[in-house]
Parts: C-alpha cells; structure tokens; sequence
C-alpha cells in the first residue's frame, strides 16, 4: 500500500510540474486580414446599441417604504416597454435593478429592492414584455445614486435602473 501511495505521489508531482512550464498557445492572426477588423466593428456596434438602449430607458422612481409603481411613474413603464419591445432591442435581455434609500436593515432593503424590481417586471410584462427576457435583482441600499444626506438624494436612490444584456 506504501508503494501504491508513494508511486501515485510522484506521478501526480511530475504532471502537474510539468504541466506548469507549458505556454499557451496564442493564435495572433485571428481578427485580422480579410476579415478588416469586422470583429471590433460589430462588438462596438453591439456595445453602441447597448449603451443607447440603456441610455434611453427611463428610471422609476418610488415613494418612502413602497414599492407599487406610482401613477406618475406610468408613462415611464410604457415608454421603456415600448423601448425594450422594439426590433432593434427584441434579441436582447433586461435587467432590472431594483435600489433602495439608507433607511432601513440591509436585509429589509434588499427585499426591498427586489420588490421594486419585481413590480417594475410586472408592468413591463403588463404592456407586453416577454417575461422570459427580464430578470431581476436588488442591490438595496448598495448602489447609491447620490451619497448626499438630503431628502432630494434619498428619493433618487429610491429607483429602479434598467440594464440591457446581450
């Protein structure tokens, strides 16, 4: 049993030392010559669309302790329902970050947020999103959009964000 052991040690020791003087090999060539760099081109297309996807979505803001979507916050569900709906955006997933104020336990802001972040779903669902392509999480309190100590801050991190997904 001791040689067993001892011949198995030395076996395991020899691969893995000679395993780790190995370098990788690298194809350079990749992405160049006829090709003109189409690669970049289209992950910079992609990530062009991306940004202004995410860019045009509209935030919904929540009251203190809530998280239904507020009357006012409707036109802001339609707007980015029909945004996420479009041709351009329909291959894509979203999600949905669902943020809190610093009031509160970190555990009641994180199901918080994803409370809001759930409602957010819903309504986008209601105006005919797939719910399939929506995922959502909560960050709580984490993810600040102002770090000032003002009621004009606290209700700019009560929000939910939009993130779009390839």
């Amino acid at each position: 049993m001791g040689k067993l052991a001892l011949t198995s040690l030395a076996v395991a020791v020899l691969v893995l030392t000679g395993c780790s003087q190995k370098s990788p090999e690298v194809d350079m060539t990749k992405g160049t010559g006829d090709t003109k760099g189409a690669s970049n081109d289209g992950m910079s297309a992609l990530q062009k669309l991306i940004a202004s996807l995410e860019a045009n979505s509209k935030t919904i803001y929540f009251d203190f302790d809530k998280y239904n979507v507020k009357k006012d916050q409707q036109p802001n569900i339609d707007a980015n329902a029909a945004l996420f709906n479009s041709a351009e955006a329909k291959s894509f997933s979203i999600k949905v970050e669902g943020n809190c104020d610093e009031f509160g336990t970190d555990e009641y802001n994180y199901a918080l947020g994803l409370k809001r972040a759930k409602s957010v779903k819903d309504g986008l669902v209601a105006k005919g999103m797939v719910a399939d392509r929506i995922t959502v999480v909560s960050y709580g309190e984490s993810n600040p959009a102002s770090t000032e100590h003002n009621k004009e801050a606290w209700a700019k991190n009560r929000r939910a964000e939009f993130k779009v997904l390839p």
